[in-house]
Protein backbone atom coordinates (compact mmCIF):
# COMPACT_ATOMS: atom_id res chain seq x y z
CA UNK A 1 0.00 0.00 0.00
CA UNK A 2 1.31 3.45 -0.89
CA UNK A 3 2.78 5.64 1.86
CA UNK A 4 0.04 8.25 1.40
CA UNK A 5 -2.82 5.69 1.36
CA UNK A 6 -2.44 3.86 4.67
CA UNK A 7 -5.26 2.62 6.90
CA UNK A 8 -4.34 5.35 9.38
CA UNK A 9 -5.43 7.93 6.79
CA UNK A 10 -9.11 7.10 7.32
CA UNK A 11 -11.45 8.72 9.85
CA UNK A 12 -14.81 7.10 10.56
CA UNK A 13 -17.48 8.66 12.79
CA UNK A 14 -21.30 8.48 12.79
CA UNK A 15 -21.22 11.41 10.35
CA UNK A 16 -19.24 9.57 7.69
CA UNK A 17 -16.00 8.02 6.46
CA UNK A 18 -13.19 10.13 5.00
CA UNK A 19 -9.60 9.92 3.90
CA UNK A 20 -7.55 12.57 5.72
CA UNK A 21 -3.87 13.45 5.35
CA UNK A 22 -1.64 15.77 7.32
CA UNK A 23 -0.22 18.62 5.29
CA UNK A 24 2.38 19.07 3.87
CA UNK A 25 2.28 15.50 2.58
CA UNK A 26 5.18 13.34 3.73
CA UNK A 27 6.14 9.76 3.01
CA UNK A 28 5.83 7.38 5.97
CA UNK A 29 3.67 9.81 7.92
CA UNK A 30 3.09 8.42 11.42
CA UNK A 31 0.76 11.14 12.75
CA UNK A 32 -2.97 11.31 12.06
CA UNK A 33 -4.66 14.34 10.55
CA UNK A 34 -7.24 14.42 13.35
CA UNK A 35 -7.48 13.83 17.09
CA UNK A 36 -10.08 12.83 19.66
CA UNK A 37 -11.21 16.46 19.95
CA UNK A 38 -12.26 16.40 16.29
CA UNK A 39 -14.22 13.19 16.89
CA UNK A 40 -16.03 14.72 19.87
CA UNK A 41 -16.90 17.81 17.83
CA UNK A 42 -18.41 15.53 15.18
CA UNK A 43 -20.82 14.29 17.84
CA UNK A 44 -21.90 17.83 18.67
CA UNK A 45 -22.16 18.78 15.00
CA UNK A 46 -24.51 15.84 14.41
CA UNK A 47 -26.88 17.15 17.09
CA UNK A 48 -27.02 20.76 15.83
CA UNK A 49 -29.15 22.47 13.22
CA UNK A 50 -26.92 24.93 11.38
CA UNK A 51 -26.96 26.59 7.98
CA UNK A 52 -23.69 28.54 8.23
CA UNK A 53 -21.14 27.12 10.72
CA UNK A 54 -17.77 28.67 11.48
CA UNK A 55 -14.84 26.26 11.89
CA UNK A 56 -11.96 27.72 13.88
CA UNK A 57 -8.43 26.25 13.76
CA UNK A 58 -9.51 23.19 11.77
CA UNK A 59 -5.93 22.12 11.22
CA UNK A 60 -6.30 19.62 8.38
CA UNK A 61 -10.01 19.68 7.52
CA UNK A 62 -11.30 17.00 9.91
CA UNK A 63 -14.22 19.31 10.73
CA UNK A 64 -14.75 20.65 7.21
CA UNK A 65 -15.27 17.20 5.66
CA UNK A 66 -18.05 16.42 8.17
CA UNK A 67 -20.11 19.52 7.42
CA UNK A 68 -23.17 18.82 5.29
CA UNK A 69 -23.87 22.51 4.75
CA UNK A 70 -23.40 24.01 1.29
CA UNK A 71 -21.68 27.05 2.81
CA UNK A 72 -19.19 27.13 5.68
CA UNK A 73 -16.70 29.63 7.08
CA UNK A 74 -13.20 28.61 8.13
CA UNK A 75 -11.02 30.74 10.40
CA UNK A 76 -7.30 30.04 10.68
CA UNK A 77 -4.06 31.94 11.05
CA UNK A 78 -2.15 29.14 9.32
CA UNK A 79 -1.52 29.05 5.58
CA UNK A 80 -0.53 25.38 5.90
CA UNK A 81 -3.85 24.59 7.56
CA UNK A 82 -5.79 26.29 4.78
CA UNK A 83 -3.83 24.21 2.26
CA UNK A 84 -4.49 21.11 4.39
CA UNK A 85 -8.27 21.37 4.53
CA UNK A 86 -8.47 22.36 0.86
CA UNK A 87 -6.45 19.24 -0.01
CA UNK A 88 -8.61 16.93 2.13
CA UNK A 89 -11.87 18.34 0.79
CA UNK A 90 -10.58 17.70 -2.71
CA UNK A 91 -9.49 14.09 -2.17
CA UNK A 92 -12.90 13.38 -0.60
CA UNK A 93 -14.63 14.97 -3.61
CA UNK A 94 -16.29 17.64 -1.47
CA UNK A 95 -16.81 21.15 -2.77
CA UNK A 96 -18.66 23.37 -0.30
CA UNK A 97 -18.57 27.13 -0.63
CA UNK A 98 -15.96 28.20 1.91
CA UNK A 99 -15.60 31.70 3.27
CA UNK A 100 -11.97 31.86 4.43
CA UNK A 101 -11.19 34.10 7.42
CA UNK A 102 -7.45 34.64 7.77
CA UNK A 103 -5.30 37.20 9.53
CA UNK A 104 -7.15 40.44 10.14
CA UNK A 105 -10.14 39.60 7.92
CA UNK A 106 -13.62 40.14 9.34
CA UNK A 107 -15.86 37.21 10.17
CA UNK A 108 -18.88 37.12 7.82
CA UNK A 109 -22.30 37.85 9.23
CA UNK A 110 -24.87 35.10 9.64
CA UNK A 111 -22.73 32.58 11.55
CA UNK A 112 -25.05 30.31 13.59
CA UNK A 113 -22.62 27.75 15.08
CA UNK A 114 -18.94 27.82 16.08
CA UNK A 115 -16.77 24.69 16.26
CA UNK A 116 -13.34 25.54 17.62
CA UNK A 117 -10.08 23.70 18.25
CA UNK A 118 -7.96 25.39 20.92
CA UNK A 119 -4.86 27.03 19.42
CA UNK A 120 -1.51 26.77 21.15
CA UNK A 121 -1.50 30.52 21.88
CA UNK A 122 -3.99 31.88 24.42
CA UNK A 123 -3.53 35.38 22.96
CA UNK A 124 -4.62 34.04 19.56
CA UNK A 125 -7.66 32.41 21.17
CA UNK A 126 -8.61 35.73 22.76
CA UNK A 127 -8.15 37.52 19.42
CA UNK A 128 -10.32 34.97 17.61
CA UNK A 129 -13.13 35.08 20.17
CA UNK A 130 -13.13 38.88 19.94
CA UNK A 131 -13.20 38.71 16.11
CA UNK A 132 -16.16 36.33 16.11
CA UNK A 133 -18.09 38.20 18.81
CA UNK A 134 -17.70 41.45 16.87
CA UNK A 135 -19.55 39.88 13.92
CA UNK A 136 -22.57 38.64 15.89
CA UNK A 137 -26.02 40.15 16.12
CA UNK A 138 -27.22 37.52 18.59
CA UNK A 139 -25.63 34.78 20.73
CA UNK A 140 -24.50 31.59 18.97
CA UNK A 141 -23.69 28.12 20.23
CA UNK A 142 -19.99 27.42 20.54
CA UNK A 143 -18.22 24.10 21.08
CA UNK A 144 -14.46 24.07 21.72
CA UNK A 145 -12.41 20.88 21.88
CA UNK A 146 -8.87 20.03 22.98
CA UNK A 147 -6.84 17.62 25.04
CA UNK A 148 -8.11 17.62 28.60
CA UNK A 149 -4.98 19.19 30.08
CA UNK A 150 -5.33 22.27 27.87
CA UNK A 151 -8.56 23.40 29.55
CA UNK A 152 -6.76 25.22 32.33
CA UNK A 153 -8.51 27.63 34.72
CA UNK A 154 -7.08 30.53 32.71
CA UNK A 155 -8.56 29.19 29.46
CA UNK A 156 -11.95 28.65 31.09
CA UNK A 157 -11.84 32.21 32.45
CA UNK A 158 -11.03 33.52 28.97
CA UNK A 159 -14.13 31.84 27.53
CA UNK A 160 -16.22 33.25 30.38
CA UNK A 161 -15.20 36.78 29.35
CA UNK A 162 -16.89 36.29 25.98
CA UNK A 163 -19.49 33.61 26.68
CA UNK A 164 -22.44 32.67 28.85
CA UNK A 165 -23.36 29.19 30.15
CA UNK A 166 -19.79 27.87 29.94
CA UNK A 167 -19.69 24.13 30.68
CA UNK A 168 -16.72 21.80 30.28
CA UNK A 169 -17.45 18.12 29.69
CA UNK A 170 -15.98 15.13 31.44
CA UNK A 171 -12.89 13.58 29.90
CA UNK A 172 -13.56 11.32 26.94
CA UNK A 173 -10.71 9.80 24.92
CA UNK A 174 -8.32 12.14 26.79
CA UNK A 175 -10.18 15.20 25.46
CA UNK A 176 -12.89 17.57 26.64
CA UNK A 177 -15.45 19.77 24.94
CA UNK A 178 -16.38 23.20 26.25
CA UNK A 179 -19.89 24.32 25.36
CA UNK A 180 -21.06 27.93 25.69
CA UNK A 181 -23.16 30.71 24.23
CA UNK A 182 -20.86 33.25 22.57
CA UNK A 183 -22.18 36.77 23.13
CA UNK A 184 -22.16 39.60 20.57
CA UNK A 185 -19.49 42.15 21.40
CA UNK A 186 -20.98 45.20 23.10
CA UNK A 187 -20.46 48.09 20.70
CA UNK A 188 -19.45 50.50 23.48
CA UNK A 189 -16.85 48.12 24.90
CA UNK A 190 -13.23 48.99 24.22
CA UNK A 191 -11.75 46.34 21.89
CA UNK A 192 -8.64 44.56 23.13
CA UNK A 193 -5.31 45.88 21.91
CA UNK A 194 -4.56 44.21 18.58
CA UNK A 195 -0.90 45.16 18.24
CA UNK A 196 1.45 44.59 21.16
CA UNK A 197 4.57 46.77 20.87
CA UNK A 198 7.84 46.73 22.75
CA UNK A 199 11.39 48.06 22.50
CA UNK A 200 14.39 45.86 23.07
CA UNK A 201 17.01 47.84 25.05
CA UNK A 202 19.88 46.28 23.09
CA UNK A 203 18.52 46.92 19.57
CA UNK A 204 17.52 50.02 17.60
CA UNK A 205 14.19 48.39 16.77
CA UNK A 206 10.62 48.89 17.88
CA UNK A 207 8.76 45.62 17.43
CA UNK A 208 5.01 45.19 17.20
CA UNK A 209 3.09 42.01 16.67
CA UNK A 210 -0.39 40.60 16.54
CA UNK A 211 -1.75 37.85 18.76
CA UNK A 212 -0.23 34.39 18.43
CA UNK A 213 3.05 35.56 16.89
CA UNK A 214 6.11 34.00 18.53
CA UNK A 215 7.92 35.90 21.32
CA UNK A 216 5.14 38.37 22.06
CA UNK A 217 6.74 40.31 24.93
CA UNK A 218 10.48 40.15 24.35
CA UNK A 219 13.16 38.85 22.01
CA UNK A 220 13.65 35.15 22.65
CA UNK A 221 17.17 34.08 23.59
CA UNK A 222 17.72 32.04 20.44
CA UNK A 223 16.85 34.94 18.14
CA UNK A 224 19.01 37.24 20.25
CA UNK A 225 22.02 34.96 19.76
CA UNK A 226 21.52 34.99 15.99
CA UNK A 227 20.99 38.77 15.92
CA UNK A 228 24.32 39.12 17.70
CA UNK A 229 26.00 36.88 15.08
CA UNK A 230 24.47 37.91 11.77
CA UNK A 231 26.54 37.49 8.58
CA UNK A 232 28.45 40.51 7.25
CA UNK A 233 26.50 43.12 5.32
CA UNK A 234 26.41 42.87 1.56
CA UNK A 235 24.16 39.92 0.66
CA UNK A 236 22.07 41.00 -2.32
CA UNK A 237 18.93 38.86 -1.89
CA UNK A 238 18.05 37.92 1.70
CA UNK A 239 15.22 35.81 3.12
CA UNK A 240 14.06 35.78 6.74
CA UNK A 241 12.43 32.32 6.79
CA UNK A 242 9.85 31.62 9.51
CA UNK A 243 10.13 35.30 10.25
CA UNK A 244 7.62 35.80 13.09
CA UNK A 245 7.71 39.53 13.88
CA UNK A 246 10.59 39.92 11.40
CA UNK A 247 13.39 40.78 13.82
CA UNK A 248 16.17 38.90 11.98
CA UNK A 249 15.47 40.46 8.59
CA UNK A 250 14.82 43.87 10.10
CA UNK A 251 18.17 43.95 11.86
CA UNK A 252 20.04 42.68 8.80
CA UNK A 253 18.30 45.32 6.65
CA UNK A 254 19.52 48.00 9.07
CA UNK A 255 23.09 46.70 8.88
CA UNK A 256 22.97 46.16 5.11
CA UNK A 257 20.78 48.94 3.61
CA UNK A 258 21.45 47.92 0.00
CA UNK A 259 20.10 44.37 0.51
CA UNK A 260 16.71 43.26 -0.77
CA UNK A 261 14.89 41.36 1.97
CA UNK A 262 11.94 38.99 1.83
CA UNK A 263 10.13 37.94 5.02
CA UNK A 264 8.33 34.55 4.84
CA UNK A 265 6.02 32.85 7.34
CA UNK A 266 3.02 30.54 7.27
CA UNK A 267 1.17 32.75 9.79
CA UNK A 268 -0.99 35.49 8.32
CA UNK A 269 -0.71 37.51 11.54
CA UNK A 270 3.08 37.16 11.52
CA UNK A 271 3.20 38.61 8.02
CA UNK A 272 0.86 41.45 9.05
CA UNK A 273 3.21 42.10 11.99
CA UNK A 274 6.23 42.17 9.65
CA UNK A 275 4.57 44.61 7.30
CA UNK A 276 3.90 46.93 10.21
CA UNK A 277 7.46 46.61 11.56
CA UNK A 278 9.09 47.23 8.18
CA UNK A 279 7.24 50.52 7.85
CA UNK A 280 8.03 51.38 11.47
CA UNK A 281 11.77 50.65 11.39
CA UNK A 282 13.11 50.90 7.84
CA UNK A 283 12.08 54.37 6.72
CA UNK A 284 10.08 55.52 3.74
CA UNK A 285 11.90 53.71 0.90
CA UNK A 286 10.31 50.26 1.15
CA UNK A 287 10.81 49.17 -2.46
CA UNK A 288 13.54 46.69 -1.48
CA UNK A 289 11.33 44.80 0.97
CA UNK A 290 8.51 42.27 0.64
CA UNK A 291 6.52 39.83 2.78
CA UNK A 292 4.93 36.54 1.77
CA UNK A 293 2.71 33.89 3.36
CA UNK A 294 4.07 30.50 2.26
CA UNK A 295 4.67 26.88 3.18
CA UNK A 296 8.39 27.30 3.87
CA UNK A 297 9.81 28.42 0.49
CA UNK A 298 7.47 26.50 -1.82
CA UNK A 299 6.74 29.62 -3.93
CA UNK A 300 10.35 30.79 -4.15
CA UNK A 301 12.35 30.29 -7.33
CA UNK A 302 15.45 28.09 -7.41
CA UNK A 303 18.84 29.80 -6.98
CA UNK A 304 17.25 33.14 -6.15
CA UNK A 305 18.78 34.09 -2.78
CA UNK A 306 22.23 34.77 -1.35
CA UNK A 307 21.38 34.50 2.34
CA UNK A 308 18.65 32.75 4.35
CA UNK A 309 18.24 33.58 8.05
CA UNK A 310 16.20 31.08 10.03
CA UNK A 311 14.99 30.49 13.58
CA UNK A 312 12.93 27.35 12.84
CA UNK A 313 10.00 26.11 14.93
CA UNK A 314 10.04 22.63 16.41
CA UNK A 315 6.28 22.27 16.81
CA UNK A 316 3.17 22.38 14.64
CA UNK A 317 0.50 23.75 16.98
CA UNK A 318 0.45 21.28 19.92
CA UNK A 319 2.56 18.64 18.12
CA UNK A 320 6.34 18.59 18.64
CA UNK A 321 7.99 17.82 15.32
CA UNK A 322 11.20 18.46 13.39
CA UNK A 323 9.73 18.08 9.90
CA UNK A 324 9.08 21.81 9.44
CA UNK A 325 12.71 22.69 10.16
CA UNK A 326 13.91 19.94 7.84
CA UNK A 327 11.66 21.24 5.05
CA UNK A 328 13.03 24.75 5.67
CA UNK A 329 16.57 23.42 5.27
CA UNK A 330 15.75 21.51 2.06
CA UNK A 331 13.96 24.51 0.57
CA UNK A 332 16.87 26.78 1.51
CA UNK A 333 19.32 24.52 -0.30
CA UNK A 334 17.19 24.70 -3.45
CA UNK A 335 16.70 28.48 -3.22
CA UNK A 336 20.28 29.49 -2.41
CA UNK A 337 22.64 30.44 -5.20
CA UNK A 338 26.07 28.84 -5.43
CA UNK A 339 28.10 30.18 -2.52
CA UNK A 340 24.97 31.38 -0.69
CA UNK A 341 24.61 30.89 3.06
CA UNK A 342 21.95 29.49 5.37
CA UNK A 343 22.43 30.71 8.94
CA UNK A 344 20.30 28.96 11.57
CA UNK A 345 19.79 29.25 15.32
CA UNK A 346 18.35 26.28 17.21
CA UNK A 347 18.18 24.54 20.55
CA UNK A 348 21.33 22.47 20.96
CA UNK A 349 19.42 19.26 21.79
CA UNK A 350 17.67 19.22 18.39
CA UNK A 351 20.86 18.05 16.64
CA UNK A 352 20.24 20.07 13.48
CA UNK A 353 24.00 19.96 12.92
CA UNK A 354 23.58 16.38 11.65
CA UNK A 355 20.62 17.22 9.39
CA UNK A 356 22.46 20.17 7.84
CA UNK A 357 25.63 18.15 7.38
CA UNK A 358 23.76 15.51 5.39
CA UNK A 359 22.17 18.19 3.19
CA UNK A 360 25.02 20.66 2.70
CA UNK A 361 28.22 19.01 3.81
CA UNK A 362 30.42 21.06 6.09
CA UNK A 363 28.68 22.88 8.97
CA UNK A 364 30.32 25.77 10.82
CA UNK A 365 29.42 26.58 14.42
CA UNK A 366 29.28 30.38 14.51
CA UNK A 367 28.29 30.84 18.15
CA UNK A 368 26.80 28.90 21.04
CA UNK A 369 25.64 29.13 24.62
CA UNK A 370 24.42 26.41 27.00
CA UNK A 371 21.02 26.24 25.28
CA UNK A 372 21.37 27.46 21.68
CA UNK A 373 23.76 27.18 18.77
CA UNK A 374 24.15 29.27 15.60
CA UNK A 375 25.09 27.18 12.56
CA UNK A 376 26.21 28.24 9.09
CA UNK A 377 26.22 26.20 5.88
CA UNK A 378 26.99 27.20 2.32
CA UNK A 379 25.48 26.01 -0.95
Amino acid sequence: MAAFDSHADYLTTPLGHWRLQRYPLRANQLLQAWDSGDVLLHQHLAAQVSTFPLLVNDQFGALAVACQQARIAAMSDSYISTCGWQHNLKINQLDPEIVSVTGLAEVPSGIDLVLLKLPKSSSLLEFQLQQIAASLKQPVQLFAAAKSKLFTPAIRALFERFCDHVVVSLIEKKARVLSAQLRPLVAAAAPPEQLHCWQDPALPLQLCQYAGVFARNQLDIGARLLVEHLPPAGAEQVIDLGCGNGVLGLRYAQLSPASQVLWVDESYLAIASCQHNIALNLGSDLTKYACRVDDCLSQQADASADLVLCNPPFHQEHTITSHIAQQMFRDSKRVLRHGGELRVVANRHLAYHQVLERLFGRVTVVASNPKFVVLSVRR
